[in-house]
């Protein structure tokens, strides 16, 4: 009898309508089965989404509510994008939800996932937190081992209350959880005196995220023009069969971190050009989502989940 995998839980607080690509997230989500995410928003449920993907509803007042109760806070922040400071303490916040997971995790919605298994083999499932770059904790996805030091982890980063009760986004989830995993050199290693040293990780680089400052397989700044997601497969149109973790096209949806005057989507007329029925393959660029060419169907539908996968919903 094969052994069981890790179990992984996925938790993403969404406030607003959905996303206009949110039919290709969940369809990456769908060919993950034994992987489960768990969004709570206070939009209506989307239809026709996979056993592996539970959201709940609820308010921001209320969620915000709850995570002020479970973390003993008062935030002055009323703006939901403020949440993503509080993304490595989802695990603490939600006791029940990750109990009996091997690993939780936090992530955003404006990525899509290849073979994730693949990837995050039983092997690399050994580490207290596992990140998708090699510099840091990759907020927009990044797993957690599922034991009481890693859960309130966060606690050790000095004034962490204060910071979290902010308005301001504090950068909480990244930059300052960083350094408790991360070796800190040259002029800043004195924050080690006041910022505790929890070990090391899994901290391998994926190539996920194409933006200024990071650097493509080959070294360059010289990012993939398109990505394809077929079946369940993510590849790019510069690096052949090679397989990826994710895309995180942040990129092309926002220019938050580019520096640009527009990010590319927001001038397009029609962001989904693909077809009403449930895709099995799409390309993503600066177009949008298009189409892919016609090719053989590297199988009939998403995989079966492992029959020992946990499933607590």
């Amino acid at each position: 009898m094969a052994a069981a995998l890790p179990s992984v839980l996925i938790i993403i607080p969404w406030f607003g309508p959905w996303p206009a690509w949110m039919r290709f997230f969940i369809e990456s989500c769908r060919w993950n089965p034994t992987v489960d995410w768990l969004l709570f928003s206070d939009a209506p449920p989307p239809e026709d989404l996979p056993p592996n993907l539970r959201v709940v509803t609820t308010s921001f007042e209320d969620y915000r509510a709850l995570a002020a109760s479970r973390l003993g806070i008062k935030p002055a922040w009323t703006e939901a994008y403020t949440l993503c400071d509080l993304k490595p303490t989802w695990g603490f916040i939600h006791p029940s939800e990750i109990a009996g997971y091997d690993y939780w995790g936090f992530g955003d919605l404006d990525v899509i996932y290849g073979d994730l298994r693949r990837f995050y083999t039983p092997e690399v499932l050994v580490h207290d937190v596992i990140s998708a770059h090699e510099h840091i904790v990759s907020a927009h996805f990044a797993l957690l081992r599922t034991t009481p030091s890693m859960v309130s982890a966060f606690q050790q980063i000095p004034r962490w209350k204060a910071r979290l009760s902010s308005a301001p986004y504090e950068g909480f989830d990244e930059q300052m959880f960083s350094r408790l995993f991360l070796p800190i050199r040259g002029k800043r290693a004195w924050r080690r005196l006041i910022t505790p040293f929890l070990g090391g990780g899994y901290f391998r680089e994926q190539f996920s995220t194409n933006l200024p400052g990071l650097k493509w397989i080959d070294g360059t700044g010289n990012f993939p023009g398109q990505w394809f997601w077929d079946r369940g497969r993510l590849t790019t149109d510069r690096s052949g069969e090679r397989e990826f973790l994710y895309l995180h096209f942040s990129h092309w949806q926002s220019n938050r971190w580019t520096g640009e005057e527009m990010a590319s989507w927001k001038d397009l007329a029609r962001l989904d050009n693909v077809p009403e029925e449930r895709p099995t393959g799409f390309a993503i660029s600066a177009k949008g989502f298009t189409p892919l060419p016609e090719r053989a169907p590297a199988s009939s539908g998403p995989p079966i989940a492992h029959a020992t996968a946990m499933d607590i919903r």
